[in-house]
């Protein structure tokens, strides 16, 4: 197993997954990674639930069912309208705890939810490793004290 998955499993870590790109593959469309443009995104969701069709990662899957569900976690951006969707898409493929999936308005507000995971589980920042496929949200997260794994990384994962 390598030096980085034995890290993320071991007991002290705390792992927080991003949902859109990371547990949830993003096949919104077809032949097309978006069933629409941003600006019809809201009225596609209100009519069509685009979580009810995505598919899991198995990978994380069984990363999630190996680490054990004390200290792992789910953060995304979401707007009103997409959160039902995404919370309960992650609690049928992932079993994440419903207070361990946090949705916030802006992607700054996920630094908030890492700190607030090293506060409540009194762990140094460096313990609290957040997976993510936007590398500028894995740079804010590196610059303030905590891992960072970019999802790919869990391409191979084997439990």
């Amino acid at each position: 197993m390598s030096e980085l998955f034995k890290f993320l499993l071991d007991p002290q870590t705390a792992v927080v997954f991003d949902i859109d790109g990371v547990l949830a593959v993003y096949e919104f469309g077809t032949h097309c990674h978006s069933a629409c443009p941003d600006e019809d995104w809201e009225t596609y969701v209100r009519t069509h639930d685009p979580y009810a069709f995505t598919r899991p990662v198995p990978q994380i899957q069984r990363f999630v069912r190996a680490k054990g569900p004390e200290r792992v976690y789910a953060c995304s951006v979401a707007a009103d309208f997409e959160a039902p969707g995404k919370r309960d898409f992650v609690l049928a493929h992932y079993g994440i705890a419903p207070d361990h999936i946090r949705l916030v308005e802006r992607k700054p507000q996920k630094m908030d939810f890492l700190q607030d995971v090293a506060d409540d589980l009194a762990l140094p920042r460096d313990r609290v490793a957040l997976v993510e496929d936007t590398v500028k949200t894995l740079d804010a997260a590196c610059e303030k004290g905590f891992s960072t794994v970019h999802v790919t990384s869990f391409f191979g994962f084997e439990a």
